[in-house]
């Protein structure tokens, strides 16, 4: 009986979601306020043998716009690969562009991706974090449009919109764009 009640729960919680979504998707998302002044940013970035990704992100985040004053770059990089080369390398040229870059490296990874982040969040200097993943390209004015959502005190957390820089490589790749 509570497998029924806990299956029939997150099926009423889904026909809510698409509730929302269907009463909400033509209302764009506006911010209740804007900083004064922007809040230092940590973007962490968590890799582990992403040889093929790695260089990509961290040219990408580089390309921010966002004061670079008030950004600081955490490479969290547990790879035991060519990676952990690639990821220096890179962490060295940003540094010398003018970029607060931290490179993290554990050997011991404890906690895997979660564990990474955690070690970075050690040694932050943010008021907010941002997340990216190693296979993910951010556009440029990522944090321009979401840092002033914060002003709000009852926000906590954002997450934007995904996209597929090869969605029409195969079937599933078009069905996850399309979601």
């Amino acid at each position: 009986m509570s497998v029924l009640t806990g299956l029939s729960a997150y099926g009423i919680h889904r026909y809510f979601i698409i509730y929302l979504y269907l009463k909400n998707r033509k209302r764009p998302p506006v911010p209740s306020g804007h900083f004064e002044q922007l809040p230092r940013v940590t973007m962490q970035l968590p890799i582990f043998n992403e040889v093929y990704v790695a260089e990509r992100l961290l040219r990408s985040v580089s390309e921010v716009d966002y004061p670079r004053e008030l950004l600081q770059i955490q490479v969290l990089d547990d790879s035991t690969d060519e990676t952990r080369e690639i990821t220096a390398s890179c962490a060295e040229e940003l540094r010398q562009r003018g970029f607060n870059v931290q490179l993290i490296h554990r050997v011991d990874r404890t906690g895997f991706k979660a564990g990474a982040l955690s070690a970075g969040l050690d040694a932050a200097e943010g008021e907010f974090l941002c997340i990216l993943d190693a296979d993910f390209v951010p556009q440029k004015d990522l944090l321009q449009r979401t840092i002033h959502f914060f002003t709000d005190p009852k926000v906590g957390m954002i997450q934007t919109r995904w996209g597929h820089l090869n969605r029409g490589s195969s079937l599933l790749t078009r069905m996850q764009a399309i979601f």
